[in-house]
């Protein structure tokens, strides 16, 4: 089975950085630069995994989650979300899979990535 990840952040010099981690695992990444873009890729995709920062211009994180949520096709995509608030509120992420808190070590991308992969086999 191929997998996709979809990375979602409007810093360009992070959506490189999460790439770059994904990428020696053979993974197909599509990036997209703020919800809207994620918006119209989650309408023809599928991810295995999706990694989501929540505070984007225009279209926020949980408008996104919001979207999956509603979205029978994307209940078995991992959902990791990214968040600089030390506790975000619980019922605004519950869609979610796992949270990150920035700074984030490449290690647990790798590690969640792996468990996406393994659940959707």
């Amino acid at each position: 089975m191929d997998h996709l990840a979809l990375i979602v952040d409007d810093d360009p010099h992070t959506l490189m950085l999460w790439s770059a981690v994904l990428k020696p695992s053979a993974i197909e990444v599509i990036q997209a630069s703020d919800g809207a873009q994620a918006l119209t890729i989650l309408e023809n995709q599928t991810p295995t995994i999706m990694l989501l920062d929540m505070l984007m211009p225009y279209v926020s994180g949980q408008d996104v989650l919001n979207y999956v949520g509603k979205t029978p096709r994307l209940d078995n995509m991992y959902v990791v979300v990214i968040s600089a608030h030390r506790q975000p509120e619980t019922s605004r992420i519950a869609r979610a899979n796992a949270v990150l808190l920035k700074p984030i070590r490449a290690i647990e991308i790798r590690d969640l990535l792996q468990q996406a992969i393994s659940r959707s086999i």
